[in-house]
């Protein structure tokens, strides 16, 4: 009897937090995008004002119209953001990656959208804030149960202070503990995040209710 009463309550835990990574898993995912193109707009400003080129500068800016377009011009938008990779300037080559990852995630296409992402995080040539950025944006539109001890070993060197992203990472490795089903650990990670006046006030806002749903 003891057994049946431990997989009942094993059985209960675990659509528990299936329940909770369904509910909440998704909620910095819906961000994926807006993220993108606002890091993509402020650092692609920062590059094209250190670049000699002008022209690089221009091409980013008219592919980026196109992707913003509409449907009809995403091809268009892809191939124009292709051609500026090809040209290998390290900073446009990042953001054209991070534009090409917004078109897809906006198209539903999110396995391309995490291909162009692992572009840019495996690309030792392109400024370490962008692979951090691409590292936290993979987690976001790629964890599922399988892989959530992974993404948060590759998070884990981003969610220090000092980090641009530290925020965004301490929330997604909190998350990825729900979907692997270790709320205990969550715990403390959505703890910190809820009492920090310096964190975002809608992520202080995401880490307190999650807390209450988890019992906390």
């Amino acid at each position: 009897m003891v057994d049946i009463f431990q997989e009942v309550e094993e059985d209960l835990k675990r659509e528990r937090t299936e329940e909770l990574w369904r509910k909440y898993g998704k909620y910095v995912i819906g961000t994926a995008a807006v993220i993108v193109l606002g890091v993509a707009g402020r650092e692609g400003w920062k590059t094209y004002e250190h670049s000699t080129s002008i022209e690089n500068g221009t091409r980013l800016a008219n592919a980026v119209e196109l992707a913003n377009a509409g449907e009809d011009k995403q091809d268009a938008a892809l191939e124009a953001l292709d051609a500026i990779i090809a040209e290998g300037n390290a900073g446009f080559v990042a953001l054209g990656h991070f534009q090409k990852a917004a078109v897809y995630l906006r198209a539903g296409a999110t396995p391309s959208a995490v291909t162009e992402l692992e572009a840019v995080a495996g690309n030792s040539d392109i400024d370490q804030v962008y692979r951090d950025l691409a590292v936290v944006q993979i987690a976001m539109n790629s964890a599922n149960e399988s892989n959530a001890q992974e993404l948060i070993t590759r998070l884990e060197p981003i969610a220090v202070p000092e980090n641009t992203w530290y925020y965004s990472a301490r929330e997604m490795i909190a998350l990825l503990h729900i979907a692997a089903g270790e709320i205990d650990a969550a715990k403390p990670l959505l703890t910190e995040i809820a009492d920090d006046n310096e964190a975002p006030s809608g992520m202080r806002a995401r880490a307190s209710e999650l807390l209450k749903a988890v019992g906390a």
